[in-house]
């Protein structure tokens, strides 16, 4: 392969093992990206499954790097191992702040972190993690990716994901609106909507597999986003800290990477990833929600603009190419 040089660091002698999650849905997407990341800037890639004893693996291989995602099913005394090697290893968290009660139990053992949510590099740093680094999420454009050519669109406004209880607060007060427009709300829970009989038959109760979700994203004028709110304990919340929430969400780029147009609550990482009004629009209460869903649906022309925009900067700077480039320059600097 070409040599790749990021920072003035060379990658294309570099050999990586990659444990991913025993997780699949999202995991298994996000593990894809990384792998055909790692694929276009070193040497060799190599995977290992941790119910597949990879610690004899490593002796084996000798990589450069092993680089665990989550990490939550990888056992501690295997990362000690590998170190005693003199191998690096690295774990990058993609669940914070949601899931620190748990990473922070073996953030640790490894030589570097790295976490998608902004405001948890100072939190792992006071656990005594010297090399943390903010990493965000990025998009895996094999799945995600724009194939909207025939603009036959099936649905006005769409949303997908679960009903966490600040979601359901949102659409029970826009629900008399969307009840009036071809919507379409996918994912489990929704039947908590007090006025889920108003919307019963623009919901599908049920867990999308990632192509599924990618497919109505291309077939919506308009598609919501609404983070989880960081002290959210309606359903697996393992933030008793109440670490806050400032990085956005893996849906945000997905939409983007659609070329799909994207209506988002705000969080502080966002203007850093995307230009408001410029690549993607935004609202800050269920009514500015409602005014920008009716404004959009009527300006096509403007909301299409918007969304290629958004499409064209996913593409140049949140694939995993690009955020695996940044992870090795930090630990081969």
């Amino acid at each position: 392969m070409d040599t790749i040089a990021v920072s003035g660091v060379d990658f294309s002698n570099k050999r990586v093992l990659y444990i991913p999650p025993m997780h699949g849905g999202t995991y298994k997407v996000i593990s894809e990206g990384i792998i055909e990341g790692l694929r276009s800037l070193v040497k060799e890639v190599y995977t290992a499954q941790v119910d597949q004893n990879p610690l004899s693996y490593v002796a084996q291989l000798k990589p450069d790097l092993v680089l665990v995602l989550l990490g939550d099913t990888f056992h501690i005394d295997q990362v000690s191992a590998i170190r005693s090697m003199g191998i690096k290893t690295a774990v990058w968290f993609t669940d914070d702040p949601y899931y620190t009660d748990v990473t922070i139990q073996f953030a640790p053992h490894y030589d570097f972190v790295f976490t998608q949510e902004l405001s948890c590099v100072s939190f792992y740093h006071a656990y005594g993690c010297f090399r943390v680094h903010y990493l965000p999420l990025a998009v895996n454009t094999r799945v995600f990716h724009y194939h909207r050519q025939d603009h036959s669109f099936n649905t006005d406004v769409c949303f997908l994901g679960t009903a966490w209880n600040n979601r359901i607060s949102l659409f029970d007060q826009i629900a008399p609106y969307l009840s009036t427009k071809k919507t379409l709300i996918v994912g489990p829970d929704w039947h908590r909507l007090q006025n889920y009989h108003l919307l019963s038959d623009k919901i599908r109760l049920e867990v999308l597999s990632p192509e599924q979700s990618a497919h109505l994203i291309n077939t919506s004028k308009i598609v919501i986003n609404n983070h989880r709110a960081y002290d959210d304990d309606t359903l697996f919340s393992k933030n008793s800290r109440k670490l806050l929430a400032y990085s956005i969400n893996p849906r945000t780029f997905e939409i983007s990477a659609c070329g799909a147009f994207q209506l988002t609550d705000v969080r502080q990482e966002l203007p850093s990833c995307y230009l408001p009004r410029k690549e993607l629009e935004t609202y800050s209460s269920p009514s500015e929600l409602i005014e920008k869903i009716d404004y959009y649906l009527r300006h096509e022309k403007e909301r299409n603009a918007i969304a290629l925009r958004g499409l064209n900067r996913t593409l140049n700077e949140h694939t995993y190419s690009k955020r695996l480039k940044e992870l090795l320059t930090r630990v081969f600097l």
